[in-house]
């Protein structure tokens, strides 16, 4: 059974569909110019986010990393995104041969020899609230 989606508007002409209760995450990654392509608010008892391309994860990863130092300096102990992602969430690295529709056929697709390396964020679905907490402290919404 499918997850219920709202329509998220990235912004004037560009929409998309997201599971409802991810969506405020999503639309601020978009905010902080990092893309999403797949999201799902309950993949097997997990969140799983999936980041488009391995710069906008890397992005990600770089904003919660200078978050922490920052933090750490002010509030020794305290746990912040980057320790989340430390050591409550697992990576899925996929990486594949961009396809484009074959011109000689209608139902095939052919490889471009473009590289593409997507990032799968996972974590328990039950720790959803500490992980929007500890992202929006890093990623305030506009």
């Amino acid at each position: 059974m499918g997850h219920k989606q709202v329509e998220l508007k990235v912004d004037d002409d560009f929409y998309i569909l997201v599971d409802e209760g991810i969506e405020d995450i999503v639309k601020n990654f978009f905010h902080w110019e990092i893309e999403t392509c797949n999201s799902c608010i309950d993949y097997k008892g997990s969140v799983w986010i999936e980041f488009c391309a391995y710069e906008d994860w890397e992005q990600f990863l770089q904003l919660a990393l200078r978050n922490k130092i920052s933090k750490s300096g002010k509030t020794p102990g305290k746990e912040t995104l980057w320790d989340f992602l430390q050591e409550k969430s697992r990576v899925n690295l996929v990486f594949d041969e961009e396809l484009i529709d074959d011109p000689n056929s209608e139902e095939g697709t052919i490889g471009t020899g473009v590289l593409i390396i997507c990032v799968g964020l996972k974590f328990p679905k039950e720790l959803m609230g500490e992980f929007k907490e500890l992202f929006f402290e890093v990623f305030p919404p506009e």
